[in-house]
This record gives structure tokens, C-alpha cells and sequence, in this order.
């Protein structure tokens, strides 16, 4: 009855909505007097039914962006900085050892989280940007993956992700995502990172 459910709340969570998410904004005057600041924005989500109609895999379209701005005029100069974005995902429940899919595919203990680029994506400046990035999820675990870091090399930088692909599978629970921006400079006397975070949601 357990597994029903499970399954019943995933195809329920798996139907094609889009889901604008808050804007965030921090602020903070470091010790050498810069003030620091990072803003996330422009964050929707597209929930879509995955391709292979699996119960135990979700899929959707995430587009967001990340601005990081320094002001003032500190006692000690800026000698770097950089701007990251990027994802927390989680999935709650893991499907059972033994469970197979189509094609002799197994579902093992864990969760597996994949974030695709497609040609819709756009990355600011000299960002980089992993095509595709692949990681494992223990169940109860969070894993955090960066979209992308760019150098702060002046007074702003910016990094803009659309419809970048987010999908998990062997997850029959809740799977949550959760993104963030963090802004970091350094100078010869101290170190600063400043974070915003989104507002959790559902995959």
C-alpha cells in the first residue's frame, strides 16, 4: 500500500506546471569597509512528465540568474572574487534493491540526480559550465551542484541559466530543490562570501 502511494504521489507531482519562485536579496559591509551584495532572480521551474514515463523519475526546466556587486571603497583592495550558482536536490525515499526497469535496468539503493545543458542555455561572460554533471543521492542526503562560477573581476558580475534540465531518478518520494547564489571577494586582510537561497520546491 506503502509503494501505491508513493507511486500515486509521483505521477500526481509529474504533471507540466510552471512555478515562479521569489526573488532573494543579502547584503553585508565587510571588514575592509566593501559592501558586498548578491541577488537571485528571474527563478521559474517547468515541471514536466520525464521522457521514458518512469514512476520513480522526475524531470523539469529550471531558469534563474545570480548577480554579485561590490560598492564603497575599502581600506584594502579587492584581489578576487568570483559568482557561483547552482542547485540543492534532495530525494526523500529511495525505490528497493531489486526493482527493475525496461531493458535490464536496475534501481539500486540511491538516487542518482543529473543536470543536462541544451542548446537553450545561456551562461554570462567567461562562466564555466559543465555540459553535464552526474551525482548520487543517499536517501535523506542533500547534494549541492553548481551551474556555473564567474570571476568578479569588477564592481558586478552576473550568470543567467534558462531551461536547464533537471532530472532525478530512482526517487519514489519527494524530491525538493533548492537554489542559491554566493558572491565571495578576498583582499590582502580578509576573506567574504555572502548566500541567498530560494525557496525549497517540488520537482
Amino acid at each position: 500500500m506503502l509503494a501505491t502511494a508513493l507511486l500515486a504521489a509521483v505521477w500526481v507531482a509529474g504533471s507540466a506546471t510552471a512555478d515562479p519562485i521569489a526573488e532573494k536579496f543579502r547584503q553585508t559591509v565587510t571588514d575592509d569597509g566593501w559592501t558586498l551584495s548578491v541577488t537571485k532572480t528571474a527563478e521559474n521551474l517547468d515541471r514536466w512528465p520525464n521522457l521514458a514515463n518512469s514512476p520513480v523519475s522526475r524531470e523539469g526546466f529550471v531558469s534563474l540568474k545570480a548577480i554579485a556587486e561590490v560598492a564603497g571603497s575599502g581600506r584594502q583592495p579587492i584581489t578576487s572574487g568570483a559568482l557561483t550558482l547552482g542547485y540543492q536536490i534532495g530525494c526523500a525515499v529511495d525505490v528497493s534493491n531489486g526493482v527493475t526497469l525496461g531493458l535490464g535496468l536496475s534501481i539500486g539503493p540511491n538516487a542518482s540526480v543529473t543536470i543536462s545543458q541544451f542548446p537553450g542555455v545561456t551562461i554570462g561572460g567567461q562562466a564555466a559550465v559543465t555540459p553535464n554533471i552526474s551525482t548520487t543521492l543517499k536517501p535523506g542526503a542533500i547534494a549541492t551542484i553548481a551551474f556555473g562560477s564567474k570571476p568578479l573581476a569588477g564592481a558586478r558580475a552576473s550568470i543567467t541559466a534558462e531551461q536547464v534540465e533537471i532530472k532525478v531518478d530512482a526517487c519514489a518520494g519527494p524530491v525538493t530543490i533548492r537554489s542559491f547564489a554566493t558572491a565571495a571577494i578576498s583582499t590582502p586582510a580578509a576573506d567574504n562570501n555572502l548566500s541567498v537561497y530560494g525557496d525549497p520546491i517540488w520537482l
